[in-house]
């Protein structure tokens, strides 16, 4: 009912805002000449987040209204919708991507992909930022290989690493142990596990692993949506598979099969 009313009442509404922010500006400029003049930022945080139907319908079908706002809006889009076949900069400015930190050494023809040492330091040294390493790792090892499972994504190696001291904590372990790391990995690769819903997309994983890109499809969304699939980019864009997927039995067993029927 809210929904279809606001529907209804679109224009009027949008009318209204720019009326609100026109006159909050107005004020603001008057009382700070010399502090605003340039009007209001408004970021719109953890759109990306929502599922890629969703966020289709929204950055397509609605994208003169998001605009339409007196203000600079900075929208948070999910990854999937930048690779839809429509291309969303039609519509909007070009797209500021945020990729993975590149912990690899790139190399199209290797399914299996060495590590960078400088760049997983680098890395690493977000976490030796904001805590004592020495104090909760009984081994600095063990943080490399959290960022080794992060794949260079900033949020799952925060959201591991807090998952292994929880288990150290919970095991009553005065540091975390390589046992508390490995049973923090597992839990997220079971979620992944989870969230895959059939065989076809192992087989589209392994094949994203074999070729460093992903198909601009439903399911390749699907996968760049829940993370299973990641996004390099720097001086070329690739594709690789999330390292907690590539773990799973289901994924290696797919991998396999490609790899012996190319």
């Amino acid at each position: 009912m809210i929904r279809e009313t606001l529907q209804r009442n679109l224009s009027r509404l949008q009318t209204d805002i720019n009326l609100l922010l026109k006159d909050a500006f107005d004020k603001l400029r008057r009382k700070y000449p010399d502090r605003y003049q340039k009007g209001f930022l408004v970021i719109v945080d953890n759109l990306d987040r929502i599922p890629p139907n969703v966020g289709n319908h929204l950055f397509f079908d609605y994208a003169p209204q998001l605009q339409e706002l007196d203000c600079t809006i900075i929208y948070t889009v999910p990854i999937s919708v930048i690779y839809l076949y429509k291309n969303v900069s039609n519509l909007f400015s070009n797209p500021n991507i945020v990729p993975m930190v590149n912990i690899y050494e790139f190399n199209r023809s290797e399914c299996d992909l060495n590590y960078n040492q400088q760049r997983l330091e680098g890395v690493a040294s977000l976490i030796e930022q904001r805590v004592d390493v020495s104090a909760v790792f009984a081994d600095r090892q063990q943080l490399l290989e959290l960022v080794k499972a992060s794949g260079g994504h900033v949020r799952q190696l925060m959201q591991i690493t807090r998952s292994a001291c929880l288990t150290a904590t919970t095991r009553k372990h005065t540091k975390i142990l390589p046992e508390d790391v490995t049973y923090a990995l597992n839990q997220q690769q079971f979620d992944f596990e989870r969230s895959t819903p059939t065989p076809e997309y192992y087989t589209t994983l392994a094949r994203v692993c074999l070729e460093k890109d992903i198909a601009k499809d439903a399911m390749g969304q699907k996968l760049l949506f829940n993370l299973s699939v990641l996004e390099y980019n720097g001086n070329s864009r690739w594709n690789y598979v999330n390292p907690l997927v590539k773990q799973s039995y289901a994924f290696q067993q797919a991998l396999r099969s490609i790899q012996g029927n190319p």
